[in-house]
């Protein structure tokens, strides 16, 4: 039986290994709980080893976040990837969702596997411990983007607002449309 992929057939021929690894990427792991993919979290909750799903599995740890206390907004991810011993950096625009301590990136393993792969190492040298306290008193002038926004914390959580997918498409007042 021949599956359709949207790929032409010169796409289709790619080296054996790259396709062996792609293959193993996608059998790896254990699924995402049901129970989990009903559930969207009012707030993006971010709690520190809380596991991390891509879109058909689970791919890693949360181990910190990176928060830049000057404007009180999240600038990374740190993520144990399953079956390695490092820790790499994210940007939290890959997260769709968050249920409970779980979060749900927009991504499938494999392009997970591909962002891991290019993604710069955490190094816990280039890094300070945020005192919470002072980072929510911290008054702030305006998020540049209020999806990282910092609107509470504590010892093992950060949460920023979940900006819904519509009001991500609703224009600003300010701007006009051209006729």
């Amino acid at each position: 039986m021949r599956l359709l992929s949207g790929a032409s057939a010169s796409q289709q021929t790619k080296k054996p290994s790259e396709s062996r690894q792609k293959r193993r990427v996608q059998e790896e792991g254990p699924g995402i709980p049901p129970e989990l993919l009903l559930r969207r979290d009012h707030n993006i909750r971010y709690e520190r080893n809380g596991a991390v799903y891509a879109t058909d599995g689970k791919v890693g740890t949360l181990k910190k976040v990176v928060v830049d206390d000057v404007a009180g907004e999240v600038e990374e991810l740190v993520i144990a990837v399953d079956g390695e011993q490092r820790m790499v950096l994210l940007p939290p625009e890959l997260v769709d969702k968050t249920a409970g301590s779980a979060v749900f990136l927009t991504i499938n393993r494999i392009q997970f596997a591909e962002r891991v792969a290019s993604a710069p190492e955490f190094d816990k040298k280039r890094f300070a411990k945020v005192d919470v306290k002072t980072l929510l008193k911290t008054p702030r002038s305006g998020a540049h983007n209020p999806r990282r926004a910092v609107s509470n914390a504590g010892k093992d959580f950060i949460e920023t607002p979940n900006v819904s997918p519509l009001s991500r498409l609703q224009r600003k007042s300010d701007t006009l449309a051209a006729d």
